[in-house]
């Protein structure tokens, strides 16, 4: 029976995991709600541009509450040249995401996302924040998973060394990620 079990969790962890081998393709198409309720696909919204997408979740602390509101920066600085998106992946509704944005705060427009942006994906919810960067062809060129956390994980993988606090390792992400909205955008 534990031989089963073992065997079980095996099977679980590979078919539910991170599938960090996204880096490098065509980014997965899958349908959110925006802020007016609204149904759109994400290729509506990225519609050709290079594109930032944070997928995120309400119970995800210190990613969502700490890391999210560092966004804002990159959002304020790139809005003209980078489609950002902000998927939530909970059962909200307008009016929610509304207090959450304003509670925050958070500047990059908030998209509900469902089961195909998870599945599309492998994410779970010890994922999160994953950001993901899209050139304009909808290749996608970076993934950063947990950027607030000591167990970040960034793909393709840079070798640096993390930062000893959440608020030193927030800043070091802040600025790898500025680079790649940088190379996207220029592409």
């Amino acid at each position: 029976m534990k031989k089963i079990a073992v065997l079980f969790l095996i099977v679980f962890s590979f078919s539910y995991g991170l599938d960090s081998s996204v880096v490098g393709k065509r980014f997965v198409d899958f349908t959110s709600i925006d802020e007016k309720g609204r149904e759109v696909k994400a290729s509506q919204v990225i519609n050709g541009k290079p594109a930032v997408v944070v997928f995120f979740a309400i119970g995800d602390q210190p990613g969502t509450f700490k890391f999210l509101p560092h966004m804002n920066d990159l959002y304020e600085k790139y809005k003209d040249k980078v489609v950002f998106m902000a998927v939530l992946l909970s059962r909200s509704d307008p009016e929610e995401v509304k207090e959450l944005k304003q509670m925050l705060p958070l500047k990059i427009p908030v998209y509900l996302g469902y089961s195909d942006a998870v599945k599309g994906y492998g994410i779970r919810k010890v994922d999160v924040p994953l950001i993901l960067f899209i050139d304009r062809k909808g290749i996608i060129k970076h993934l950063v998973v947990r950027p607030e956390s000591t167990m970040e994980e960034i793909y393709p993988e840079e070798k640096f060394e993390k930062k000893e606090t959440i608020e030193e390792r927030i800043k070091q992400s802040i600025q790898i990620m500025d680079r790649y909205i940088k190379e996207i955008s220029k592409e």
